[in-house]
C-alpha cells in the first residue's frame, strides 16, 4: 500500500513539475518591429504605464514600422510599446555618421537616459562635434521621446559606451572602454591599448568624476 501511495505521489509530482515547466515559458505575445534594413535591439526598459521602451540601432529609412529616415549610416532607434507590444511612439536619433545605442535607464521625471557611442559631428540631432574617433553619447529624452539634453563625452581616440545606470543622487554612471589618452574630456592616459572608462554624470549630463581602469593590454 505504501509503495502504491509513493508511486502515485511521484507520478503526481512529476506531472505537476512538467506542467509548470511547460507553462513557465509560454509566449504571451510577440512583435517583430523593423524597417527594410538592419535594426538591432540592445536594451529594454519598463515604463510606468506597464509598457516598455526599446533601444537599439537602425539602418532603415521609412519602411515597415520605421517612421523616420536615418540621418547617417546607423542611428539610435527608440521605440515605446504598450503592455501588449503595440508601438505607441518612436524616435530616430542621430547625426551624419554611425550612432549606436546600447543601454537605457529610466529617470525620476518619467523620461529615459540613452547611452551609446557616436562617430557623428554636429548634424541631425547631434549638437557637438566628435572629440576623436568615437565618443560616449548620452541623450536624455522625456516620456514622449523628445530630446531634453545630450552630452558628447570622449577623448582623441575611440570611446565606446555600453552601459548606463542611475545613481542614488539623481545622476548616472556610464561604463564602457576607451582608447583615448588625455584629451577632450579624458583626464587620464590609457594604461594599455584600451581600458575600462567609468564616468559619473549629474542629472543634467555634466561630468562629476571619471576613472580609467586597466592593465597593459586591452
Amino acid at each position: 500500500m505504501k509503495l502504491k501511495l509513493l508511486s502515485t505521489f511521484i507520478f503526481l509530482l512529476t506531472a505537476f513539475i512538467c506542467n509548470a515547466q511547460n507553462t513557465k515559458y509560454d509566449i504571451q505575445w510577440q512583435n517583430t518591429i523593423g524597417g527594410s534594413w538592419h535594426d538591432y535591439l540592445y536594451s529594454i526598459c519598463p515604463s510606468p504605464d506597464g509598457g516598455y521602451i526599446l533601444g537599439g540601432v537602425s539602418g532603415s529609412n521609412i519602411s515597415g514600422d520605421k517612421s523616420e529616415n536615418c540621418y547617417g549610416g546607423l542611428d539610435y532607434w527608440v521605440v515605446k510599446i504598450d503592455s501588449l507590444g503595440n508601438i505607441v511612439w518612436q524616435n530616430t536619433i542621430g547625426g551624419n555618421s554611425d550612432d549606436q545605442l546600447y543601454s537605457i535607464t529610466s529617470s525620476p521625471d518619467g523620461g529615459y537616459v540613452l547611452g551609446g557611442y557616436s562617430y557623428s559631428n554636429i548634424s541631425g540631432d547631434k549638437t557637438e562635434n566628435s572629440n576623436g574617433v568615437a565618443d560616449y553619447w548620452v541623450v536624455k529624452i522625456d516620456s514622449l521621446g523628445n530630446i531634453v539634453w545630450q552630452n558628447t563625452i570622449g577623448g582623441g581616440g575611440g570611446d565606446y559606451l555600453y552601459s548606463i545606470t542611475s545613481s542614488p543622487d539623481g545622476g548616472y554612471v556610464l561604463g564602457g572602454w576607451s582608447y583615448s589618452n588625455i584629451s577632450g574630456d579624458k583626464t587620464e592616459n590609457s594604461n594599455g591599448s584600451s581600458d575600462y572608462w567609468v564616468v559619473k554624470i549629474d542629472s543634467l549630463g555634466a561630468i562629476v568624476w571619471q576613472n580609467t581602469i586597466g592593465g597593459n593590454s586591452e
